[in-house]
């Protein structure tokens, strides 16, 4: 469940010097004398973390540890467990998902609050003070150490300042990672997610029927926009389709009665104008209001009235952004905001590109503090575009939270593979729950932990990229392309020198061939915006190179590139380079052709479905 989170708090001491006598030692060699205790009543989720606190102590301890329940006359044990009523009063307000890891006597206690406070707990502390790694689903690293002691003086109370935390990228489908990283999903809060007036009233059913359900647009009734597969927004003001949502969403709560959540919003759209319905009634309404949210506000607070005791969401998306003046919101409205037109190459708060956005962020904060921030991580027209966006995502945050906003939806690549599809997302999910974290200190251990001796050469390749980018002054936004900054950090110079770069990190790991193959995927990135950059400004230049800009590429060497990065898309089942569209057998044959003119099909062609 979702609520408003206010604070986040770290406590720790550990003395410089630590005698025997002031540390904890739970394993020594493969020898243990402690045990595992729940309560005879403990709840699934605190029987599910003594589990993993059993399971991963043993991976690194090389011992496991009984798991008891009840009562003990031991006093050397772990003690999982949630809510006690023998939290101090500084940690009473552990809240949702918050929770205390300190040492009392000889005992090594993990208590949670609320939510999965007491599995974020036991993960926390084999990540913080054992040194556990979890890069991604797959990808859980630790240190081969066998002695495990403790401060006596252990004390550590943490609490998200971000109440809700959805990373929605590929990686955090996993249960595992999901949970390691303190993130939220969907389900089972959510009975309908965004974009959802074409599933109360899909146009194919009743438009023909009754086009006056539809947005009148250019003195029309419209069911689709002019891309033919979005369909165009619903009249507002039309009584009967108030009726309809309510009649439909009720069906829709009793079937799912569990979710708190319901969004009654408008269909996606790629205009600004958004076929929003400008009839007589609903134009008076914006009229009044001062923008088109102020019809879909109307709209949506009188079907709010009708379900109490459920939270109806609603977007701010794209025509609809501008808050709506002279109106309120019902107290179970939620309104869904979202930073689409926002450029990347600066943060929000301090872009003079995105001033009018900052206006319309404050002015909904002024109406309302019930807001889920959508903001956008990734470039979603070339998935796998160099993309230099990692010194925005810690401002950006922070500014959300300075305004109130502790909800947090991050869309990136839900799905599998993109630029730095394991990097972006770990840390994200650290500024979610600390947005005042060291994220230099987070990446830098990240790259080494997970590239091993070439993390050096991937950290200078990424910084370089935004030293040119914040030199270049060109925009970076989510709907662009490489060859947008061919006289920035995409310049022929930057590609021949970030190649040196990686190939120096490939030296440094070929001998381990998972690191290597590692760092070959943060590679593609780099051959993707050569191959789009040779074929959007290439010309030929004699039967083997290809002109781009003042230099020559061999294609032969380019066709080895592409080979490679394809047989990577196979081998790592990515099933498109930009969203929802072009599969790399489509783009590996475009490739192929413009660059040799060759069009057989590969021996190791794969459709991924």
């Amino acid at each position: 469940m979702i609520t408003r989170g206010t604070l986040f708090l770290f406590i720790q001491f550990i003395p410089f010097i630590l005698s025997a006598n002031q540390l904890l030692q739970l394993a020594n060699h493969g020898r243990s004398a402690y045990q595992i205790r729940i309560s005879s009543d403990a709840s699934a989720l605190t029987k599910h973390a003594a589990d993993e606190f059993q399971r991963l102590f043993e991976m690194r301890a090389g011992v496991s540890l009984p798991l008891v329940t009840g009562t003990s006359a031991s006093d050397k044990e772990v003690v999982i467990r949630e809510g006690s009523t023998g939290l101090l009063e500084t940690e009473r307000t552990l809240g949702q998902d918050g929770f205390v890891i300190k040492v009392e006597k000889n005992r090594l206690i993990i208590d949670g609050g609320g939510g999965k406070g007491v599995l974020y707990g036991v993960y926390s502390f084999f990540e913080k003070y054992l040194g556990y790694r979890c890069y991604e689903p797959q990808v859980l690293t630790y240190p081969k150490r066998r002695r495990i002691v403790l401060p006596a003086t252990l004390y550590d109370v943490q609490q998200p300042q971000n109440s809700y935390r959805n990373v929605f990228y590929h990686v955090a489908k996993d249960p595992f990672y999901r949970d390691w990283h303190k993130l939220d999903q969907m389900q089972p809060d959510w009975g309908l997610w965004v974009h959802t007036f074409s599933t109360f009233i899909p146009a194919g059913k009743y438009f023909a029927t009754h086009p006056e359900y539809f947005a009148l647009v250019d003195g029309k009734r419209r069911g689709f926009q002019d891309d033919p597969h979005l369909q165009a927004q619903l009249c507002l003001s039309n009584r009967e389709v108030r009726q309809l949502i309510v009649e439909k969403l009720s069906n829709f709560i009793r079937e799912n009665p569990y979710a708190n959540y319901w969004s009654v919003s408008q269909n996606d759209t790629y205009a600004h104008s958004g076929y929003e319905c400008t009839c007589e009634e609903c134009a008076k309404i914006d009229s009044i209001t001062g923008s088109p949210s102020g019809s879909l506000v109307t709209f949506v607070n009188d079907i709010a009235k009708q379900f109490p005791n459920h939270v109806i969401s609603t977007l701010a998306y794209r025509y609809s952004r501008r808050p709506p003046q002279h109106l309120n919101l019902d107290s179970n409205v939620n309104i869904m905001l979202c930073t689409i037109e926002c450029d990347r190459q600066r943060p929000i708060a301090t872009d003079s590109l995105s001033a009018d956005f900052r206006k319309d962020f404050e002015g909904w904060g002024k109406l309302t503090d019930n807001i889920i921030m959508w903001d956008y991580v990734v470039q979603f027209s070339n998935l796998y575009a160099p993309f230099p966006n990692f010194r925005t995502l810690q401002p950006n945050i922070q500014y959300f939270n300075s305004h109130g906003v502790h909800v947090h939806f991050q869309q990136g690549n839900i799905t599998s593979g993109g630029e730095f599809a394991e990097l972006r997302p770990y840390l994200i999910a650290k500024l979610l729950w600390d947005p005042e974290v060291d994220i230099s200190r987070e990446m830098t251990d990240f790259l080494n932990g997970y590239y091993g001796k070439a993390g050096r050469y991937i950290d200078k390749y990424i910084q370089s990229m935004h030293n040119l980018l914040d030199e270049s002054n060109i925009r970076l936004t989510i709907y662009g392309a490489p060859e947008d900054h061919l006289s920035g950090f995409l310049s022929t110079e930057a590609l021949q020198h970030y190649g040196q770069l990686f190939d120096r990190a490939e030296r440094k790991v070929a001998s381990d061939a998972e690191l290597l193959e590692r760092v070959k995927i943060a590679r593609m990135p780099l051959t993707y915006a050569l191959l789009e950059i040779a074929k959007k400004t290439g010309v030929p230049d004699g039967p083997h190179f290809l002109k781009v800009g003042d230099s020559r590429w061999r294609k032969e060497s380019l066709v080895k590139q592409l080979e490679e990065f394809y047989s990577l898309c196979n081998k790592k089942r990515i099933p498109y380079l930009k969203e929802n569209a072009v599969p790399p057998l489509s783009y590996y044959m475009d490739m192929k052709a413009f660059l040799m003119g060759d069009t057989t099909l590969p021996s190791d062609s794969v459709v991924i479905e």
